[in-house]
């Protein structure tokens, strides 16, 4: 192990350490307790802190650095009500299984409210607060234990199967006094599963040679395993259709002519005899339909590197405990050698077909057929945006609403070049900070942040670091006017809303986005009209990528409540009367 020899206090301690990790930003919301730290973020040239306004934003941050290439990312915010505030967002990126390491500092000077944070068994304080959503969870109690801490908490973080990592620090060990510590060189050394056996790999070649219907179900393994491409070229080559995992749209591009939504209805019906899941964490609620999406297969494999990958997958008939990539990799050598890909011509022509058929339906389901005066269809917007970064060679879109999914976008003969990111956990706000993390960690790509109206008013102070920070992202808000997933059910719950047509708590009236991001920072423009929405995204794109600083797409959808619908009148406190 290469090690140097570091003096210094302990924050700075932790700041080199990161450092020599390979760690060069570091998403925060400050506390007093940790002074020091700060100021030593602050003192060394090598990391940058990306200031956040709200504990959920700078997870958000930290989520969407990750969340591009599964390089770690780093976060730190206060103790308790500060980790607290945290774990909304944290949902998503355990979820996701993200390689994110949080770092808090427990405080320690006798008063009640300290002693309820100082939690070495995890049972009450900080750590368990956090622990629902970590990987590990422990506390930092020695200063000349903290570059091995750190350098443990990366590590940790980036082994599969990955996920958060929670690093608590005593404040009290944080003081002026020099220690003289060795500093790990170099971050460490990313783990990977190994190489399938000769046979599994014969044998899943074999699976999906002998499927009328095979059906490969990709997971977010595939992207974390650098995949992508080769699974593209086993689906194209033995013919088969592609399924996402939910949370996530990568490994086969959602723009791919054989990718047909997310693995549930309506691509259930299609009745694979064969589904090979790759890289596939399936969950499940509990129901006894769990595994009804899995009933139709005479052979089911999964791929992957660790135990979860197999541990929600009914009915296994193999399972393969290895990396994707090289399984993948074995597998189109065996291909390419011994099954002839003119071979599966009809099957290739059919799975075109059949998800040509589910593309054209859920775009239909989508939108009306007309346009709306004064407003602009959910398609054209995704249209636009997709078509914008393409014609700039490719970008990244993060994403979180439900106006405009992103599954839904135009086929591609390759899948083209864009990157669809989304949230795994669902919880409100990711799509402000995400933007952010993600732009910090693929520079050189456009960044467009699709986010609904609702969720911008979760997060909507990371307009200001945007802004502050100088990160030249293009956020764009698919503006329904209200919350539409919500106002969908209690459309179908078939009660007094839906009886009356009078929808309560759902419509988001009154509320200026554009003034909003201003207030912050960030120039925003509203777009009502469906002609000028693809002129909006370029100049928008343009301006954000040759001035380098944030804007805003304010873009005017029809009401995202059901047909026929119209806002209840809500309480006001002059009904109170007297």
């Amino acid at each position: 192990m290469a090690t140097r020899t570091f003096t210094g206090n302990p924050s700075q301690v932790i700041v080199e350490q990161l450092a020599a990790s390979g760690i060069r930003h570091l998403f925060y919301n400050s506390g007093s307790r940790e002074a020091r730290f700060f100021d030593a973020l602050q003192g060394h040239a090598g990391i940058d802190g990306i200031l956040g306004l709200h504990e959920g934003a700078v997870t958000a941050m930290a989520g969407g650095f990750a969340q591009v290439n599964s390089q770690p990312a780093v976060m730190s915010v206060h103790l308790g009500a500060g980790l607290a505030q945290s774990l909304g967002q944290m949902i998503n990126i355990w979820a996701a299984s993200l390689p994110v390491v949080l770092i808090t500092f427990v405080g320690d000077t006798g008063s009640y409210a300290d002693r309820i944070t100082l939690d070495l068994g995890h049972n009450v304080g900080p750590t368990s607060i956090g622990a629902p959503f970590m990987k590990a969870n422990w506390t930092g109690i020695d200063p000349n234990g903290l570059a091995v801490a750190v350098d443990r908490a990366i590590k940790v973080a980036t082994t599969p199967p990955i996920g958060p990592v929670h690093l608590a620090v005593y404040d009290r060990i944080l003081g002026p006094e020099q220690i003289t510590t060795e500093i790990i060189a170099g971050p460490p050394v990313r783990a990977r599963a190994g190489y399938p056996a000769d046979q599994d790999v014969e044998e899943l070649a074999r699976v999906l040679h002998e499927a009328r219907r095979p059906l490969i179900y990709v997971g977010d393994g595939v992207n974390k395993s650098g995949a992508e491409r080769q699974l593209a070229m086993i689906a194209d080559h033995f013919g088969a259709n592609v399924a996402s995992m939910w949370g996530d749209l990568r490994g086969v591009s959602a723009a791919h002519p054989l990718h047909c939504g997310y693995f549930r209805q309506p691509v259930i019906d299609l009745e694979p005899d064969a589904i090979v899941a790759i890289g596939v964490r399936h969950g499940g609620s509990g129901k006894a339909t769990d595994f009804d999406a899995f009933k139709s297969a005479e052979k089911i494999v999964a791929v992957g590197p660790d135990v979860e990958i197999f541990e929600n997958i009914p009915g296994l008939d193999l399972a393969i405990m290895a990396d994707e990539s090289r399984t993948l990799e074995r597998l189109a050598d065996l291909a390419k050698a011994e099954y002839e890909s003119t071979g599966y011509n009809a099957r290739r022509e059919r799975a075109h077909e059949n998800a040509a058929r589910l593309r054209s339906e859920r775009r239909a389901a989508l939108q009306s057929p007309t346009e709306i005066p004064g407003r602009v269809r959910p398609l054209a917007l995704l249209d636009a945006v997709d078509a914008g970064l393409e014609n700039l060679g490719g970008g990244l879109i993060t994403t979180e609403q439900f106006a405009v999914p992103l599954e839904n976008v135009n086929k591609k003969p390759d899948g083209g070049s864009n990157i669809y990111i989304r949230p795994a956990g669902g919880s409100e706000g990711y799509g402000m900070g995400a933007p952010i993390g993600a732009k910090l960690a693929a520079p050189g790509k456009p960044v467009v942040g699709i986010v609904g109206d609702g969720s911008v008013y979760y997060s909507d102070s990371a307009f200001w670091t945007a802004a502050y920070h100088e990160i030249p992202v293009l956020y764009v808000v698919p503006n329904n006017g209200a919350y539409g997933i919500v106002a969908g059910a209690f459309g179908g719950a078939g009660g007094v809303m839906h009886d009356t047509g009078e929808y309560s708590g759902v419509v988001l009236d009154g509320a200026d986005i554009v003034q909003l991001a201003g207030s912050f920072g960030v120039e925003g423009r509203k777009v009502t009209d469906e002609s000028e929405i693809m002129t909006a995204v370029e100049e928008g794109l343009a301006t954000v990528e040759r001035e380098g600083r944030p804007m805003l797409l304010d873009v005017q959808l029809p009401l995202g409540i059901p047909a026929g619908g119209r806002a209840a009148r809500q309480f006001k406190f002059s009904d109170m009367g007297g």
